[in-house]
Parts: structure tokens; C-alpha cells; sequence
């Protein structure tokens, strides 16, 4: 049995869902798993836990072929470490992934880790706007039909971990250059689509959900709307979890047919569940 801990940042909870479900597959392995949102972690936490287990796990949501900066600002300052230990990188994608989960994986192989595993699972898309048309998110048997292809995936890395053997996913060439070739790109992505921030006011309630939630707390609440600051890390979360669409990327997003909005891997998903602000 092994003393295992699973760190994950979500945007819409896609990661959540994965890294609960790899949880279980652990736990039936017998192993004891703890399982941390690291926006619910302290500073101190951060630097203070990772040394009371065997194995540590990292997810997270893969923005043009890397981690988001909050997940990238954690690894940077996570301890290095303690005794052998083994680590798995996982990130969860629509599309391409590349080589992004051995790419981040290379952070921690720095620190001491023991890379074992990375590997990519794919999920339901969230990003779907007007200068971004990808494939729309659906909130029908589309996804649960989706994370039951996935689970079998999720299995074979509960059993990698349980039996120590290696599976590095995105170590080639084909890998590296669309890895490179997005992470060149999406700083620029996430800039642009930011800038496009607003909120209907005819529509909003003032409900205060999205500024709980950013994670970055880049949403200030003013006498007569809303503002958005210039630190967006574009995970979707407020435009995904408005209750009433009021979040805006461009005005063209208004209609919530042709840019509908994602609202997480399970009908009850509520993305306060994610950091420390459950109440309303």
C-alpha cells in the first residue's frame, strides 16, 4: 500500500472529475489517497505536506500544450524532494495534447522526483467563442458517455502506479514540435480572448458567483458592474458557471445556442467546490 496525494487545479471540472476518479481507482488498489484542489491549500500546506507521501500526482487542464499559471506558479514553488519519491503528471484535454504532461513533468524531475507516469485523457471542450470557434461543449449523455470510454484509461494508470511501471506519454518528436508550436501561441490566445471580458448587465444579477470563483481574483465588483483585471489565466470558470449567462467573451457570445456554455462533468458540478468560498 502506498501513501499517495493527488494535487489538481480545474477551470470547469473536468480535472476534478478525473482526479476523484483516479482517487477511487487508487483507493481500490488499497491505497490510502488524499486528494487537494490546490486552491483550497495554504502556502504552508503546499510546502508542508508533499513530504508524508510515496507517490504524488499532479492534473490539470492543458492550455495550448502546458499547465495553467497557477499550476505552473505551484510546481515552481513546491518542495524538493523529501526521500524516492515517484510522481505522475496527467493533464486532461479536448484536443491535442502534445508532449505537455512530460513537458511539466520536467519541473519536478528537477526538484528530485521520480518521474513514473504522464499521460493525457480526453474530455468535453469548454472553449467555444466567437474568435475562438472550437468544438461546442455539450451538457447531455455526450459526457457521460465520454468519461466512460475514459475510465478504463484512468484504470491503467491506478494500475501503473500500483505496480511501479513507467508510461511517459508525449516523449517523441511528433510530441515536442505541436507541444512547442502551441506553447508559442497561447500566451498570445489567452491575452487576446481576454481583452473581451464584459458582462450584460440586463442579464446579471449581481450575484457575486463569478468573482468568488476566478481563481486568479481578477473580477472586481463595482458600484454598477463588474471589472476585469489583466491577470486572466482564461479557464473559463465564470463564463462556464454564470447562472445566467451574463459573462460575456465578446458580444457575439450573448447567444448561448451557438456558444452554449459548459457546465461541468456532472449536473450537480458547482465550481465553488474548487476553492475556499462554498458559501454564498
Amino acid at each position: 500500500m502506498k501513501k499517495i496525494v493527488i494535487y489538481y487545479f480545474s477551470g470547469t471540472g473536468n480535472t476534478w472529475w478525473l482526479a476523484k476518479a483516479l482517487q477511487e481507482k487508487l483507493s481500490q488498489h488499497k491505497h490510502q489517497v488524499a486528494c487537494h484542489s490546490i486552491e483550497t491549500l495554504t502556502a504552508k500546506e503546499g510546502i508542508d505536506l508533499p513530504g508524508d507521501f510515496d507517490h504524488i500526482i499532479f492534473g490539470f487542464p492543458v492550455y495550448g500544450s502546458t499547465a495553467p499559471k497557477l499550476m505552473l506558479d505551484f510546481m515552481h514553488h513546491f518542495p524538493d524532494a523529501a526521500h524516492s519519491q515517484t510522481v505522475s503528471v496527467f493533464g486532461t484535454h479536448a484536443l491535442a495534447s502534445g508532449d505537455t504532461a512530460y513537458h511539466i513533468s520536467k519541473l519536478l524531475a528537477k526538484k528530485g522526483y521520480l518521474i513514473k507516469q504522464t499521460m493525457h485523457f480526453t474530455m468535453m471542450t469548454n472553449l467555444h467563442i466567437p474568435r475562438f470557434r472550437f468544438l461546442p461543449p455539450r451538457n447531455d449523455y455526450r459526457v457521460s458517455k465520454l468519461h466512460q470510454k475514459t475510465l478504463p484509461k484512468v484504470e491503467k494508470l491506478a494500475h501503473a502506479i500500483t505496480f511501479d511501471k513507467n508510461i511517459i506519454v508525449g516523449k517523441n518528436l511528433p510530441g515536442f514540435l505541436l507541444g512547442y508550436l502551441q506553447r508559442s501561441h497561447v500566451d498570445k490566445l489567452i491575452a487576446t480572448a481576454s481583452r473581451d471580458f464584459e458582462v450584460d448587465m440586463s442579464r446579471c444579477t449581481r450575484c457575486n458567483k463569478c468573482q468568488r470563483i476566478c481563481p486568479v481574483h481578477n473580477i472586481v465588483k463595482t458600484d454598477s458592474s463588474y471589472t476585469f483585471k489583466n491577470n486572466c489565466i482564461l479557464c473559463m470558470r465564470c463564463y462556464s458557471q454564470c447562472p445566467k449567462c451574463a459573462i460575456l467573451i465578446g458580444k457575439a457570445s450573448s447567444d448561448e445556442i451557438k456558444y452554449p456554455r459548459y457546465r461541468g462533468p456532472e449536473p450537480s458540478f458547482d465550481a465553488q467546490i474548487l476553492t475556499n468560498h462554498i458559501s454564498s
